[in-house]
């Protein structure tokens, strides 16, 4: 006999099976509608779908899904079973609707998100493309090839990468001017003795038949100045072979190379040469470099000081350095033509105004060797007049 419970639940359905009376005959009692509800024959999900799990899940048509719990209790005599249906409908409500506010708020995010990333985005990149089209504008033109970028005040990051860059591009656009300079300065050394040259050969074209005597003369003019342009143009190899120059260095005696290279200059010059100082002192350097070093600098000496007077070579070892020092006497070097003595093709007013010859590119090959081999050259007045050179050796350690 079933009869009806008076628990009032909703959606919520209870059976109790009780079998505890004499005759053993069950009692059976419903909650409210539980009985309409079984009679729909709620399936367990794991049973219908054959899956391993979710074995509490039951589905009923028309009444959606269930969590299904039973249990028994017994006693002597005694056993009763309660079985509890749970509707999932208002749970499974609420996760779908919290669901779909997560996806509303998630879309709605990544609207927002995209918008403020692209206005992000475009404020950093604002710089990035000014910095671009600018950079490209220069490109194509040739009077602002040599012009900076402009440097944007932010963001922080773009500002130093357009000073980096301006940098750099500094950097280029002196040595282009450097390079410039030197192509003016190497055509105007060669055009005036070739301009000279095709001067004469016209004058013995004109005139060698009938004054055969200026034939001599400008045959020998010729032979001087082809003679300078020879001597220009092996300066220029040999400073760019400089510039490009990979040294291999060696530990030697530079007293024994000072020594080699004095009675050499001996026979070349005019001067007395005069060594003084350490007796050995042991460099580091390219050994032929440190030679060519040398013979620019008595060069240098034999040209500018007087033809009775004395050249003094210094080697002088301190507790860092190893420093040989070339002196003569002749005019001291103004403090304005110091900060060029050692540019390419630069020459004082003191050598403008007088017979000495040289194109300006001897003291600029000799201060690139010096570099390449690590050595500090120095230039310094002698008093009461005269100059000094000087190379600074590291100590070998």
């Amino acid at each position: 006999m079933a009869k009806s419970s008076n628990i009032n639940t909703e959606n919520t359905y209870v059976r109790v099976t009780d079998q505890s009376g004499a005759n053993r005959q069950s009692d059976v009692f419903y909650s409210k509608g539980a009985h309409t509800f079984l009679s729909a024959n709620p399936t367990p999900i794991s049973k219908s779908l054959h899956l391993p799990f979710f074995p509490a899940l039951t589905y009923s048509k028309h009444y959606g899904l269930f969590y299904y719990r039973s249990g028994e209790r017994r006693g002597e005599h005694k056993k009763i079973k309660s079985e509890i249906w749970l509707s999932l409908n208002s749970i499974i409500k609420t996760l779908a609707s919290v669901i779909l506010v997560v996806l509303g708020t998630l879309f709605i995010g990544l609207i927002l998100g995209w918008f403020v990333i692209s206005l992000i985005a475009k404020r950093l990149t604002r710089s990035l493309q000014m910095l671009q089209r600018t950079a490209q504008s220069n490109s194509q033109s040739v009077v602002n090839v040599e012009s900076l970028l402009p440097v944007p005040n932010s963001p922080v990051e773009v500002r130093e990468l357009a000073t980096s860059f301006n940098d750099l591009l500094s950097a280029i656009i002196e040595n282009n001017k450097r390079e410039k300079a030197f192509i003016s300065n190497a055509s105007h050394e060669l055009r005036t003795p070739i301009a000279a040259i095709r001067g004469h050969i016209s004058l013995v074209k004109r005139r060698g038949k009938d004054h055969p005597e200026i034939i001599d003369t400008s045959l020998h003019f010729i032979d001087d100045e082809s003679a300078k342009m020879q001597a220009l143009v092996n300066s220029l190899l040999a400073l760019s072979r400089a510039d490009k120059e990979v040294v291999q260095k060696t530990t030697f005696d530079l007293v024994a190379i000072v020594n080699e290279t004095v009675e050499e200059q001996r026979v070349l010059l005019e001067q007395n040469i005069e060594v003084r100082g350490a007796k050995t002192a042991s460099v580091n350097a390219n050994q032929t470099n440190v030679l060519q070093i040398l013979s620019t600098l008595f060069d240098n000496a034999g040209k500018y000081a007087g033809a009775d007077s004395t050249i003094t070579v210094q080697i002088t070892n301190t507790a860092h350095n190893t420093i040989l020092s070339v002196e003569n006497n002749g005019p001291s070097i103004p403090d304005e033509d110091k900060k060029h003595i050692f540019d390419r093709f630069y020459r004082g007013d003191h050598a403008h105004n007088s017979q000495i010859t040289g194109n300006g590119l001897g003291l600029a090959i000799a201060a690139q060797l010096a570099t390449l081999n690590g050595i500090q050259i120095k230039v310094a007045d002698v008093v009461p007049h005269g100059v000094r050179f000087e190379l600074v050796f590291k100590k070998i350690a």
